[in-house]
């Protein structure tokens, strides 16, 4: 099995959301702000090689920049550059060659990029031979239009994923979280109801990256998604003011991250804007700090 890590998309965030309760003045050490309060981030996503050359990836970030306004592009401070599809045509992979999706959950920036909604209400799907897997619960909260839940689930972010065949739209359901060889998505809640944690074990990973021999030899790793979504959240509190299970989140923290940090499963982020990856020990002060990290590098063409 072999994964890549890619950078699908950069944007700002403000950065108190992105970390609720603790106050500026601890998280602007970690990620110093801009003055509007906005902190870079990441969408980054894994490319997936399964050992019968199957291809897929795990999120596909935000979505084409061309559907975005100009208003929303200098909302989220983004380009008109895609650094997923940028990324794919570096290492000679068309969309059409990708063969499954794993979504940890369905907000935008992370199930953007699956297709695109047009003006007149039509739809293009950027991965159109892959099979598509979210959890059950999480495909129910984003259909289900309850006002409690704001603006979580944006139109033009869900009605691609309606055009999926269904024979391609795979719910997973707690009892039977695997998907794939050597790959689960198990349901973590807290930043949304049916968020997931996607798992991956195999006894000979190939990591594609320029540091991976000093980020040593990986047989376990996590793709955390927004219950950990930088090596700054690994903290009980640090999460981010968009959980809509906050308590659950910390209940993922506590029984997950010290499995971890015992057996060297490394955590992939997702949001990081200079880390991909890191192994993680505990920490008498921290609870948990980031032992070996995986920084970001990009594919380009």
């Amino acid at each position: 099995m072999k994964i890549t890590p890619i950078i699908a998309s950069r944007f700002v965030s403000d950065g108190g959301s992105m970390f609720g309760l603790v106050p500026k003045p601890i998280w602007a050490k970690l990620i110093p702000p801009d003055d509007r309060n906005g902190i870079p981030q990441n969408a980054n996503v894994l490319l997936v090689e399964l050992d019968d050359g199957r291809k897929g990836l795990f999120d596909t970030g935000c979505g084409d920049p061309a559907a975005f306004s100009d208003k929303e592009l200098a909302l989220h401070r983004m380009t008109r550059d895609w650094p997923l599809m940028n990324a794919l045509q570096a290492l000679d992979i068309p969309p059409e060659a990708i063969e499954f999706v794993a979504l940890t959950h369905l907000h935008w920036d992370h199930a953007g990029g699956v297709g695109t909604m047009a003006t007149d209400g039509s739809t293009t799907l950027h991965f159109p031979n892959a099979v598509h897997y979210m959890h059950e619960q999480e495909w129910a909260d984003a259909n289900a239009g309850d006002p409690l839940l704001y603006k979580s689930y944006p139109a033009d972010t869900i009605a691609p994923l309606h055009q999926v065949p269904e024979s391609k739209r795979v719910l997973v359901r707690d009892e039977k979280p695997d998907i794939l060889p050597g790959i689960r998505m198990m349901r973590s809640g807290g930043h949304t109801r049916g968020h997931c944690v996607i798992h991956l074990e195999g006894d000979s990973i190939e990591l594609a990256h320029p540091d991976a021999t000093d980020f040593g030899p990986l047989r376990r790793l996590m793709f955390s998604g927004d219950v950990c979504p930088t090596r700054h959240h690994l903290r009980l509190v640090f999460q981010t003011a968009y959980d809509t299970y906050p308590l659950d989140t910390r209940r993922w923290k506590r029984e997950w991250l010290p499995r971890a940090a015992s057996d060297g499963t490394a955590l992939f982020f997702d949001h990081d804007p200079d880390a991909c990856a890191a192994r993680i020990q505990a920490d008498e002060r921290k609870e948990y700090t980031a032992s070996r990290i995986l920084r970001t590098r990009e594919k380009k063409g």
